[in-house]
């Protein structure tokens, strides 16, 4: 596969939030490199939030559409990248409350995970 232009590359990351109805007055997108940068709020287009499978669905997506890029979500409300995904919270739960989960279990390096 060829490499995309870094305007090819945001055209495909802006397909991706479009199919997964993603708000995008609140959130921004950038790639640079081979790095895809999302961040601000993500919420659906009715102002729902995502669920974690939703979000690693994404990210496959992303993967599928784009080889070779890395992601990552540096939102308000998520953070995740290729190899984990942390609910940070909604406007109505409190600070405290967060669900992660970490993807990527087959790895060489012991990491320790907080997925509940």
């Amino acid at each position: 596969m060829r490499k995309l232009s870094r305007m090819e590359a945001n055209k495909e990351v802006r397909r991706v939030l479009n199919r997964h109805y993603a708000d995008l007055s609140y959130c921004q997108y950038s790639v640079a490199g081979l790095e895809i940068r999302l961040t601000g709020w993500l919420c659906k287009f009715d102002n729902s939030d995502y669920n974690i499978p939703q979000i690693e669905s994404m990210i496959q997506e992303f993967q599928r559409l784009l080889p070779g890029y890395s992601v990552t979500g540096d939102f308000d409300n998520w953070n995740f990248s290729t190899e984990h995904i942390t609910f940070l919270g909604d406007r109505t739960k409190s600070d405290n409350e967060e669900d992660s989960v970490l993807l990527i279990e087959n790895s060489a390096t012991d990491f320790d995970s907080e997925a509940s």
